[in-house]
């Protein structure tokens, strides 16, 4: 009888635990350089436009009439119940898309950090960022599908790729100097024994969460080809 117990209490804080992550893509690390020691190395920025997607709630009232109908007991019908009407709370997502400066303040606080000067001008460079996405292959909705059917809607496969090409400008003559194309791929799988009610509570598989992932990675890979470039043209 204990063990019986003590396994319904096991399945029981099973189910309280929601969401269980089986893989997710590892955390991109990079190394930023310093400025130059004594070399004031003045930069703009420009581009790292993003928008992102917020579902804001609206909440209502609808009526609608339930039909009558008779009463059944033991020994056949023992009456008709009438028809009635009844108001049920009901909940429209409209979704609201609006333009993000983030990932150029997370660039510019980067630069600034490592030394270089972003509020002085004339600029020396033009340190511009371009990104596209989200990228999704035939394959990977595949695998997203197969995922949820071979689960029975207990698992999901999320997964999303961004590019971003970096261009770096010398403001004296306008030519590029210097530029990078990237590519940033995030996935992950999320198993719950909630089956379809817990995976609608996980947050990660979300279309902004991915985004902002890749973009911050993106953003971060970026500045550290464009401050290693920086540094070694001020060093020469």
């Amino acid at each position: 009888m204990k063990l019986v117990h003590a396994t319904f209490a096991g399945a029981c804080s099973l189910m309280l635990c929601g969401c269980f992550t089986l893989h997710e893509t590892e955390p991109v690390r990079v190394q930023l350089s310093k400025a130059p020691a004594g070399a004031d190395v003045k930069i703009a920025l420009s581009g790292f436009a993003a928008t992102l997607t917020e579902y804001i709630p609206i909440y209502g009232y609808q009526t609608y009439y339930v039909e009558g109908g008779p009463v059944w007991g033991r020994h056949g019908r023992r009456g008709w119940y009438p028809g009635h009407y009844e108001t049920a709370t009901t909940e429209t997502l409209i979704p609201k898309v609006s333009k993000t400066e983030m990932f150029l303040q997370r660039a510019s606080n980067m630069l600034e950090d490592n030394g270089f000067l972003l509020r002085t001008s004339p600029a020396d460079y033009n340190v511009d960022v371009t990104f596209e996405g989200p990228f999704i292959s035939d394959d990977e909705r595949s695998v997203e599908w197969a995922w949820m059917l071979c689960s029975v809607l207990s698992a999901e496969y999320s997964v999303q790729t961004w590019t971003a090409k970096l261009r770096i400008y010398d403001n004296k003559t306008g030519r590029v100097v210097f530029t990078q194309d990237y590519a940033q791929r995030y996935q992950n799988v999320v198993w719950s024994p909630l089956f379809f009610i817990g995976l609608s509570g996980y947050t990660r598989n979300t279309f902004n969460y991915m985004q902002c992932w890749c973009l911050t990675a993106l953003t971060d890979r970026a500045m550290a080809d464009a401050t290693a470039f920086l540094t070694a043209g001020k060093s020469k």
